[in-house]
């Protein structure tokens, strides 16, 4: 499992294979390719240069070798990965929006994003 970080660089998920899980180790969503997707299907951002985007292209949080971004701040020391839960059974995906351009920013919706 891979830690995912928040724009302060505290572990906030973990991604394990396509799987994205809470820091508890709940399944949360599935990454399609790049595209990230809810539970329900609903699409909620992509994945790009381990960078998670929200719809408006803003970064919302990243992984280790993030770049073409916001500059990412020192990632606090991960702690033991959960053990994770089993992933409910998956519904069809929307099509994805058009993404927004990749930002320099920081966003503010990395709970809509991963679910956290």
């Amino acid at each position: 499992m891979d830690p995912i970080y928040d724009r302060r660089g505290q572990v906030v998920a973990w991604l394990s294979g396509q799987n994205i899980h809470h820091r508890n180790g709940a399944h949360v969503a599935v990454l399609n390719g790049q595209n990230v997707y809810g539970h329900s299907g609903q699409h909620l951002g992509v994945l790009t240069n381990a960078f998670f985007r929200y719809h408006n292209g803003d970064a919302v949080a990243f992984m280790g070798g993030a770049n073409g971004g916001p500059l990412c701040p020192f990632p606090t020391l991960a702690p033991l990965p959960p053990l994770p839960l089993l992933a409910p059974l998956p519904a069809l995906p929307s099509l994805p929006p058009l993404p927004g351009l990749p930002s320099l920013r920081w966003g503010t919706h990395w709970q809509a994003l991963i679910g956290a």
